[in-house]
């Protein structure tokens, strides 16, 4: 469709596409990135990838602000081409310096410098983002619903790509593929210049055009899926990567996964038994899950002799127990619980698997398939699924569920803000579990044990109590029996009251293999902590004793999924002060993990307030000078709970979905896709539906504040009634939930531009900034609200900011309504006046 603009800008559909494009290749781009973070630093760094967008973006929309006549000095369409195709190469440029930074969380300056690198180099490519996508919906001609339509309907399918392309590319050529879509939109928007326009790209752009990088790109695509020497980075989570070779490597949305090649070493068990002989060496292969979670592939040749070993092993205690028929394992890993069932003579196992990559090396990688040999086991069947929905929609019946180190060891040091492991350790997960028992059936969990200190055990046992208490049970005691290694703890937990029998069986093994038994039906609890615990008669009670101690060991529940993240905020200063000592306790990673995790959050909040006000607030704070105050109170007020509302909203729901949809990608990709559809929405639908008047400002706040606020109590309804539900049925009731609130939330801000432009348009770059800085930094308050409080008071803090707009805005509208009626009133100076003359 060629029209003719005074923009320059003379193909519509060619300049509709490249809007479409680069807005598709930015959500790809931003989410793949979380993806990249989880292998390189920690899992709850994907709110910082959010947060680095919204900073880029702002930056570029300023410099559109600041710039935006020297920006398209030679056309629209020129400019929009540029600004595209330096996106396109950037992204792939950024990902290689991201990959090449070393990101330690070691206390020092260099860790800031390193830190602020990493910010710089991943924000730069959403400023060239931000310059394009500010130009095009505010220099164009075109009617500013269809570019926004183009630009909404881009980001919202490139959410929901991402999980499909990571399923046939690593992250990094998922970005270098990302980069050749920008590089398609460039070339769109140089399809739609001018004539005039075309040729000064031409000239300006004579060896470096878009088709020439959109070829590089997919060329280099090609090549990261085909060749053996990938794009890799250099230190993954404070060790070297030192890459793979005659291996396995492959790349999901869940994790990396590197399998090795086959070794003969010494056992490697959880809780070894001392008994254990220490000079055999058996046939393995080292598995590796994001560059810190490690497991292993034990070789099964068909006979028992091979997998014996397993018997020492503290985590398969609760097998020695008679009557256990049928067993379901909770993450199949390398496939050694599998193997000890089978070992124990269960006729009939389940194993339930996250990542598809594991069961496709049991089941059709040639090498991995035939040494660990799964497929020979009788009566196996194999379900790659989330298994607290698996667990929730079965209608089968176990003697034995078994959940052994189910983990990684990036969750366990970093706190695990977000993680799909976090919905298998709270009650309403506990609770699935518990109802596919049979009557006399066994829970079996292993967790990471501190000699003198329970401490995640501890968390644990306190689960499983509370557990019980949910089942039914009005004395958890007779059902609980707790056996330690020396790093590892062991409960099994009884739907029935253990018998006499299976006490004495269960203290017989323990004794034969040399480990300890810490809490028990028959004798009193081993510590006082524990002591408490189990006197404890509700929920309150335990939690005040779990909550007593220096960690907090209180239930994990739904709306405080955090299980690995025990160190408290008010703790952090003592903690500090132990780890500089040296003192012992907190070298197990839970401490010192949470420890760094937070100090982490502290510098990422102390490089973003730098970085808002050196490149959103200095910048525009000329905007600011000789304007109204009130207005510039009010109205920086105003947005400032936008931009706080909005992310808080946005994080509180990506963590409760992280736990509905069972992983965070998922999470990621389904409420961004609904938030920035239904945002978008909503604010189109501002030009019509407008609540620029008191009563219509007064329903609207009333109605958003009144929504978040009952979100939990839905949330809570709705994912209790579809949890066992397939995961497209939970897509499709996430959406239902998300949509309505973003539409909602979609009329606060265009609102507040033409109430504050009604009354002077000279200081609205400034809102805008504020908008966009305190949304850059509430996404670090969210994460440190969720895990302080609970992601309820998460979204409660979001409803009182949008509660607090109600007042914000009526002010602007009174500001307003002043400025008509001073508009409209008659010059009486100048009336009299006239009368004089006359006179």
């Amino acid at each position: 469709m060629a029209i003719s603009a005074r923009d320059g800008v003379v193909d519509k559909r060619a300049f509709l596409g490249g809007v479409f494009l680069i807005s598709f290749a930015m959500l790809i781009f931003q989410i793949v990135q979380t993806r990249i973070l989880s292998v390189i630093a920690w899992y709850y760094l994907a709110f910082f990838a959010i947060s680095v967008a919204m900073l880029g973006m702002t930056v570029g929309a300023v410099l559109v602000y600041l710039r935006g006549d020297r920006l398209q000095a030679g056309g629209l369409a020129p400019a929009l081409s540029d600004h595209a195709l330096a996106f396109a190469i950037s992204m792939p440029v950024s990902m290689l310096v991201q990959l090449s930074l070393i990101t330690s969380q070691a206390v020092s300056l260099v860790t800031l410098v390193a830190w602020s690198l990493l910010l710089t180099a991943m924000a730069a490519p959403y400023v060239f983002a931000g310059v394009a996508v500010s130009l095009a919906l505010t220099r164009s001609s075109f009617q500013i619903g269809q570019v926004y339509a183009a630009d909404l309907l881009g980001a919202a399918l490139g959410c929901v790509s991402v999980v499909l392309i990571l399923n046939f590319l690593d992250a990094p050529s998922a970005i270098v593929l990302a980069g050749a879509i920008a590089g398609l939109s460039s070339f769109c928007f140089a399809r739609a210049a001018s004539p005039a326009g075309r040729e000064r790209l031409r000239a300006r752009s004579r060896y470096l055009r878009p088709t020439f990088v959109v070829a590089a790109l997919l060329a280099l695509t090609l090549a990261g899926t085909v060749s053996p020497v990938r794009i890799r980075p250099i230190l993954v989570k404070d060790n070297v990567d030192h890459g793979l070779f005659g291996g396995f490597e492959r790349w999901n949305s869940y994790s990396r996964v590197i399998a090795g090649v086959p070794i003969s070493r010494s056992i490697p068990l959880w809780g070894p038994s001392p008994a254990l002989p220490t000079d055999r060496l058996i046939d393995q292969i080292p598995l590796n899950i994001d560059g810190r979670a490690g497991t292993d592939m034990f070789h099964y040749d068909g006979t028992l002799e091979s997998i014996d070993f397993l018997r020492f092993d503290l985590v398969n205690l609760a097998y020695n127990l008679p009557g256990i028929h049928k067993a379901a394992i909770i993450g199949v890993g390398g496939g050694r619980d599998l193997l000890a069932a089978h070992l124990f003579g269960v006729s009939e196992i389940v194993g339930v698997e996250l990542n598809p990559i594991f069961i496709d090396l049991h089941t059709r990688e040639p090498l991995y398939k035939d040494f660990s040999n799964l497929t020979a086991l009788p009566n196996l069947r194999l379900f790659v699924d989330d298994a607290r929905s698996w667990f929730a929609s079965t209608h089968e019946k176990f003697d034995l569920i078994q959940m052994s180190m189910i983990d990684t060891w990036a969750a366990t040091g970093a706190g695990a803000f977000s993680l799909s492991e976090n919905g298998l350790y709270t009650l309403q997960g506990w609770r699935a579990f518990i109802r596919t028992l049979n009557d006399g059936g066994i829970l079996t969990v292993s967790r990471w044990y501190n000699p003198g200190d329970v401490n995640e055990s501890g968390r644990m046992i306190a689960l499983a109590i509370a557990a019980l208490w949910d089942a039914g049970v009005a004395d958890a005691r007779p059902h609980l029996f707790v056996a330690h290694a020396k790093n590892i703890a062991t409960l099994v937990l009884s739907k029935s009251p253990l018998t006499t029998s299976q006490i004495a069986t269960l203290r017989a093994e323990v004794r034969r293999l040399g480990f300890d038994v810490l809490l028990a039906p028959d004798e009193p609890p081993r510590s006082e902590l524990l002591a408490a615990m189990v006197a404890s008669k509700n929920l309150a009670a335990l939690n005040d004793a779990a909550g007593s101690q220096f960690l907090d060991l209180t239930v994990p529940t739904d709306d405080r999924p955090f299980f690995f993240n025990q160190l408290r905020f008010s703790k952090i200063p003592e903690a500090a002060r132990m780890a500089i000592s040296g003192q012992s306790g907190l070298g197990l990673g839970v401490v010192r993990g949470n420890l760094l995790a937070s100090g982490a959050l502290v510098l990422i909040l102390f490089i973003s307030i730098a970085a808002v006000i050196c490149t959103i607030l200095l910048p525009l704070r000329g905007v600011t000078r000789n304007r109204s105050i009130p207005l510039i109170a009010v109205g920086s007020a105003y947005f400032s709970l936008i931009g706080i509302g909005f992310m808080l909203a946005e994080i509180g729901l990506l963590q409760y979905f992280s736990v509905y949809l069972g992983h965070p990608i998922y999470s990621l990709s389904v409420c961004l896709f609904s938030l920035i559809l239904a945002t978008g929405l909503g604010s189109l639908a501002s030009e019509r539906l407008s609540i620029a008047s008191p009563r219509a400002m007064l329903i609207w706040g009333l109605l958003v504040g009144c929504y978040l606020f009952g979100l939990q109590a839905y949330l809570t309804s709705a994912f209790a009634a579809t949890t066992g539900r397939e995961l497209s049925v939970r897509i499709a009731v996430s959406l239902g939930i998300v949509m309505p609130l973003g539409f909602l939330l979609g009329f606060a801000f265009p609102t507040g531009m033409k109430l504050v432009e009604a009354v002077d348009p000279q200081p609205t770059p400034w809102f805008w900034g504020i908008n966009g800085a305190t949304g850059v930094l509430a996404s670090v308050l969210a994460v440190m609200l969720s895990m302080a409080f609970g992601i309820r008071v998460t979204l409660s803090v979001a409803a009182v900011c949008y509660l607090c707009l109600i007042p914000a805005g009526l002010s602007l509208i009174a500001m307003d309504r002043r400025k008509e009626a001073t508009a409209q009133r008659p010059d009486r100076s100048g009336a009299r006046e006239l009368a004089q003359e006359r006179d």
